[in-house]
């Protein structure tokens, strides 16, 4: 089980290549920072040849799910590998977060002794609750986010 979710899709388009990856800089905001600001376009992010990687750019979810999509053209269709996943930077705060407790008993357990262990369910139970949030936030991003790179794509 994964603590932050990551989700692999694979979208078809009867667009070209070429058209899908102009469509996607045309509705983007060029960034390749992801982060949140606000834009009278779709998209923030940036293409290099046959690979974008976007994320929505709808005000304050949109930031949380990280989209990048590989193209590849078959016959009279491109087919998009799609790889959505937390983004980087609130991964790297929520466990600098969750470590911080850690350390608290730890060095509680060296002061007041093995009372401090009575902390671990709530800091468990705490952790819990995160993983849901999470999972709930990151679903609610993805599905505006992917809504927008589907009209994007099939423009």
């Amino acid at each position: 089980m994964k603590y932050f979710p990551e989700r692999y899709d694979e979208i078809k388009s009867l667009n070209s290549v070429e058209k899908i990856l102009s469509n996607i800089n045309s509705n983007s905001e060029k960034s390749y920072s992801l982060t949140m600001k606000r834009s009278n376009k779709f998209l923030r992010g940036y293409t290099e040849k046959k690979f974008f990687k976007v994320i929505s750019a709808e005000v304050p979810l949109g930031v949380l799910c990280v989209f990048e999509g590989q193209l590849f053209q078959k016959e009279h269709e491109t087919i998009i590998k799609l790889n959505s996943k937390f983004h980087r930077t609130f991964r790297i705060l929520l466990y600098v977060w969750g470590i911080l407790p850690v350390f608290a008993i730890i060095i509680n357990c060296f002061q007041i002794g093995a009372i401090a262990l009575a902390l671990l369910l709530p800091i468990a139970m705490f952790y819990t609750i995160i993983y849901f949030i999470i999972k709930f936030y990151f679903k609610k991003s993805y599905k505006n986010g992917i809504k927008d790179l589907k009209m994007v794509i099939n423009e």
